[in-house]
C-alpha cells in the first residue's frame, strides 16, 4: 500500500459513555498570572499550563447530576477556524445569593476548569480571551436559574491531566507574579 492509514476512535468503546460535567471552577481573568498556549496542533496542556495570583478567588459551582453539558463547534471564517464553546446548567430555586452573585460577576470574564462523567479534564478561556456569563430564571412549575457560558476561540478546548485544585495551585514558597527583569 502506497498511504499511511490513520485510525481515529474505538470500534470497542465502554458500554459507559455517559456524558455531563460533574466539576466546575470558574477563576476571573484578572486572578490570571499565565495560561500556556497549545503547543502546535496539539489541545493538550501539562498540569502546569495555568497560573494563578496567590489568594485569587476560586468560584465553585455546585452541579447536580446529568443537569450540566458541553458543546463545541467549529466554523470557517475568514480570519480561519473558529471553535464556540458552551457550557450550561440549572440551579433550582429563586434563591436570592444566585442571582446576587450573576448580578455582581455577569460583566467579568473567566478561565474555566471542568471534568466530565468519565473524568476527562477540560480547562476553557484565556486571561485576553475570557468566557463569558449568562443567565436566565424561571418561576413556572418549577423555580430554577439557568446560567451559561460561552466563548468563542482559535483553539478548541484544551484537556488538562487533572482539576484538582491542589494539584495544580500548589502551596509554594514563591508566587507566580515573581519578575525575572531584576538582572
Amino acid at each position: 500500500m502506497l498511504g499511511a492509514v490513520h485510525q481515529i476512535g474505538e470500534p470497542c468503546q465502554s458500554p459507559f459513555n455517559a456524558g455531563f460535567l460533574t466539576h466546575l471552577y470558574l477563576i476571573r481573568t484578572d486572578e490570571i498570572v499565565y495560561v500556556l498556549s497549545p503547543a502546535g496542533n496539539s489541545v493538550m496542556q501539562t498540569i502546569s499550563a495555568l497560573g494563578i495570583r496567590p489568594g485569587a478567588a476560586i468560584t465553585q459551582i455546585r452541579l447536580r447530576p446529568k443537569t450540566a453539558s458541553f458543546s463545541e463547534t467549529s466554523s470557517e471564517t475568514v480570519d480561519g477556524v473558529a471553535y464556540t464553546t458552551s457550557l450550561s446548567w440549572q440551579l433550582k430555586g429563586t434563591a436570592a445569593d444566585v442571582t446576587n452573585w450573576v448580578h455582581a460577576n455577569s460583566k467579568r470574564r473567566y478561565v474555566v476548569l471542568t471534568r466530565d462523567t468519565l473524568g476527562n479534564c477540560y480547562m476553557l478561556g484565556e486571561p485576553d480571551n475570557g468566557v463569558r456569563l449568562s443567565w436566565s430564571r424561571q418561576i413556572a412549575q418549577q423555580s430554577y436559574h439557568q446560567l451559561g457560558l460561552t466563548m468563542v476561540n482559535w483553539h478548541p478546548v484544551q484537556f488538562i491531566p487533572t482539576i484538582d485544585l491542589d494539584e495544580i495551585f500548589p502551596e509554594m514558597e514563591f508566587d507566580y507574579s515573581f519578575d525575572l527583569s531584576f538582572s
